[in-house]
């Protein structure tokens, strides 16, 4: 029982009590002998002062009991109200209760979140996601399913959230109680992270000064490329560049001037290129591209196209206009190697061919295997 049931329990008792004594006096006083009904009366006294004393015990638990709630309650609250993460109880599709983390996670005050639902801080393209948790929740299916979305603050920002909930039951009516986090910092963590590991993998496997892929790239790829010619029976042509009389740049203008050269020269060939070519900075002033799916003789056009753009290209550095020149070597698969070690010592022997031969012009397969 409650307090007030116990009080006014007791006061009925002692109403009956007050009957019982008012009527045996009326019994005595007509000269009534009728003993059996005062010892009755008697009787009925003490268990109602029995039953008197048991109640004003079990007030005085109750009390005790109520007071202890007071203190646990209190105590929760306070508990909620310092915590670091936000806690809600959803009910009939609003917040029925909030602490200040959670208000300042979406910059309200607690009574202004209060008159609002959880749809209203989360931007529209994913309320259907946290309508579809919240429904799963009530129905005790997102335990250990936490779900991340979107938040939306009051000034209109952003907020990264991640949601865990259990169900409850209030009043007979189906609740969820969720524990809400800020997650924003971590995502821009986790983002930071994949840039920079993007960043150091376009690093590895390019070249620093010319943006070209680099020989780590070309054995990743030239080997999966040759499988796949051989098993669709695909043509691949490897060209082997080589800027003419490199050393006399260096010599003449100076290593960075020489640098120019090459990072123009790499230019020309990523123009030169088509999105499924490898064109790669094979070491100094050597080039090699990769063409999948090209026949010898389309490749030895290409590479015509791209010895006549450098040479007639001035590279220019400061005020001074350098010309350079480039030979070339073109091999085929399978004519001229079926692996890449082979088809690149074949172009090499064609490139020196070139060089040979007088310098800035290109050279098809020399040799077959």
């Amino acid at each position: 029982m409650d307090e007030p049931t116990l009080r006014a329990e007791i006061v009925r008792l002692n109403k009956i009590i007050q009957a019982l004594m008012n009527r045996a006096e009326r019994s005595m006083s007509i000269g009534t002998s009728d003993f059996s009904r005062f010892q009755t009366a008697i009787m009925l006294d003490e268990q109602v002062r029995r039953r008197t004393e048991e109640l004003e015990t079990a007030l005085r638990t109750n009390e005790k009991i109520l007071r202890a709630l007071r203190e646990s309650e209190a105590k929760f609250h306070g508990l909620v109200d310092q915590s670091l993460v936000g806690i809600a109880i959803i009910l009939d599709g609003k917040f029925s209760h909030a602490n200040p983390k959670l208000a300042s996670i979406f910059g309200y005050s607690v009574d202004e979140l209060l008159q609002l639902g959880p749809l209203d801080v989360v931007v529209e393209h994913e309320r259907s996601l946290v309508t579809e948790h919240i429904l799963k929740g009530i129905a005790g299916e997102t335990k250990d399913h936490p779900a991340v979305y979107l938040g939306l603050r009051k000034d209109g920002t952003c907020v990264h959230v991640e949601i865990a909930s259990s169900p409850m039951s209030i009043a007979g009516k189906p609740a969820l109680i969720a524990v809400l986090t800020d997650i924003s910092e971590r995502v821009q963590a986790e983002t930071n992270v994949r840039m920079l590991n993007s960043r150091l993998h376009e690093m590895a496997i390019h070249d620093a000064l010319t943006g070209l892929f680099n020989r780590r790239y070309l054995d990743e790829t030239f080997e999966r490329e040759l499988i796949r010619a051989a098993r669709q029976h695909c043509p691949i042509s490897v060209v082997m560049g080589d800027l003419d009389h490199f050393k006399t740049v260096n010599d003449t203008y100076g290593h960075q001037a020489g640098d120019e050269v090459l990072r123009e020269f790499g230019r020309l060939m990523k123009q030169h290129a088509r999105g499924s070519d490898i064109y790669c900075r094979y070491g100094g002033e050597e080039f090699l591209l990769i063409l999948p799916d090209m026949p010898e003789e389309t490749a030895c056009e290409r590479a015509e196209q791209l010895r006549a753009a450098l040479a007639a290209t001035p590279i220019m550095f400061g005020t001074t206009a350098i010309r350079v020149t480039a030979s070339f070597g073109v091999a085929g698969f399978p004519l001229h190697g079926k692996t890449a070690d082979e088809l690149i010592t074949a172009a090499d022997d064609a490139l020196y061919a070139a060089k040979r031969s007088g310098r800035n012009q290109v050279k098809c397969g020399v040799g077959t295997t």
